[in-house]
């Protein structure tokens, strides 16, 4: 699925970045992010990561992230998540907003899993369906708080639901919606 630059740009400048603002402030390591579109999201992360790899399908988004980001501790590569993908090893998976894009989102989810290190965290963030956000007509699906945790619950053994600041929920109408997974 390709975007054209401009609606990756529209992207970048959403709340996607207060998201990538706080996940930055709990990842550590080695991180990979998952669709990393542009490579914004993947900059923020590499403020207090030791490596970023940034995963995206989009050939003309990762390659302009490539020029626009890489450095000595951020890299990118095309890369499809529903396929099988090696080796494991990362300390922090990130998925922003990513998830609702994918058809098969187990598949995607179980791969991120296969990715972590035995002891690594995946953080994962979608619109909350319940909500009275913009809808996209790219989702292929949206969750709601109950849906995401069934989801995610089928590949980790803990899911917490969290807001943007990384706090518990406390409305299933909260948006977007935030998981870390274990």
């Amino acid at each position: 699925m390709s975007y054209d630059l401009w609606g990756r740009l529209r992207y970048m400048l959403s709340p996607q970045f207060d998201i990538y603002e706080q996940v930055a402030k709990v990842v550590s390591g080695n991180v990979l992010d998952v669709g990393s579109g542009t490579g914004f999201g993947t900059h923020l992360l590499a403020r207090t990561a030791r490596h970023v790899v940034g995963y995206e399908v989009d050939r003309t988004a990762m390659e302009f992230a490539d020029r626009a980001f890489s450095n000595g501790n951020i890299s990118f590569s095309q890369v499809d998540i529903t396929k099988p993908i090696g080796p494991a090893g990362y300390d922090f998976v990130v998925m922003i907003d990513v998830i609702e894009h994918i058809k098969d989102d187990l598949l995607a989810i179980k791969n991120c899993r296969d990715l972590l290190d035995i002891k690594g965290t995946f953080i994962c963030s979608t619109p909350n369906r319940l909500s009275r956000y913009r809808k996209s007509t790219y989702h292929v699906r949206e969750y709601s708080p109950d849906g995401l945790r069934d989801l995610l619950g089928s590949a980790f053994d803990t899911v917490s639901l969290v807001d943007y600041k990384m706090e518990p929920i406390e409305s299933d109408y909260i948006n977007p919606i935030l998981a870390v997974c274990r």
